[in-house]
């Protein structure tokens, strides 16, 4: 499936656009955009498609999909209303006009967890009511209150940060002094998993002992090198799946970086509750 490079309508004279929406399908395409994008499924269900996830979702579920995260909606086949699917999303861009709010002492801490949190995330049923009515808040407002509105939000967000789990783990780092070492040994693992790439090598790269880079790297995204190694590893090998590009399940673990198709399909399967052959089965079922 081909990925579209999505520009959002939004407004120029607005840092925080929100965009209603009652119609009879949600946007078709496998797609991302620069905006972040909190939604509120108001009325629907279906599933959400990453690439390398599906989650289920139904009425007044609440997602923040990060910037570039490709994504699409697609609703359940039952369904036949013409009118059943409603949603109400905030789109908002750090690079944009917030850019120069990102480091003022009283917001650096709800735009720290935004930014930790550009993988996406699913908001847990104990606390959507509360944002369901910050995002309602936010919607009726205008102008300075819209704004005020929606820094209320993030923080009403970021109070449950600690009972958050990532949409997806192929997490996209934010561009800005405090991350820029890590940032730096991410792209290194991106630009080398397709080969044999040891923790030696991305420790020397960063200037660390092996020690010293594990505790590092786990600090910074929660993740051990050989867990964000495999979550790379198997994104590649969901893209060539999805795209058909391959002529055996083999020549997809090779070619993601496996030496192993018994540890391939271990690890496929761990990561997204799927051996590869049922994976393609639901994505046909699911999203074509």
């Amino acid at each position: 499936m081909k990925l579209i490079q999505f520009n959002v309508p939004s407004p120029k004279d607005k840092s925080v656009y929100v965009q209603e929406e009652k119609l009879s399908n949600f946007y078709p395409y496998f797609h991302k955009h620069e905006e972040y994008q909190l939604m509120w499924i108001v009325k629907g269900e279906g599933t959400l498609f990453l690439w390398d996830r599906f989650h289920t979702f139904q009425e007044n579920d609440i997602f923040l999909l990060g910037p570039n995260q490709p994504h699409v909606f697609k609703k359940n086949e039952n369904t036949t209303d013409s009118t059943n699917v409603e949603s109400v999303s905030i789109f908002f861009n750090l690079n944009g006009g917030l850019s120069s709010l990102i480091n003022m002492p009283e917001l650096r801490d709800i735009f720290s967890f935004i930014l930790q949190n550009s993988h996406g995330f699913k908001v847990p049923h104990a606390y959507t009511s509360r944002i369901k009515r910050r995002i309602s808040l936010l919607k009726d407002a205008e102008s300075m209150n819209q704004l005020m509105s929606f820094f209320v939000l993030l923080k009403e967000l970021s109070l449950v940060a600690d009972e958050l789990k990532p949409l997806s783990v192929a997490r996209v780092f934010a561009k800005e002094s405090g991350y820029l070492r890590i940032n730096d040994v991410c792209r290194f693992i991106k630009d080398n998993f397709r080969r044999s790439l040891t923790l030696e090598e991305a420790a020397d790269h960063a200037n660390l002992t092996p020690q010293a880079f594990c505790r590092y790297f786990k600090k910074h995204t929660g993740l051990t090198f050989v867990s964000y190694l495999n979550e790379l590893r198997i994104q590649e090998a969901c893209t060539l799946i999805t795209a058909q590009r391959y002529e055996s399940i083999g020549l997809v673990a090779y070619n993601s970086g496996f030496n192993s198709i018994t540890n391939f399909n271990r690890v496929f399967r761990t990561i997204t509750g799927y051996s590869p052959k049922e994976y393609l089965a639901r994505y046909r079922n699911t999203v074509l």
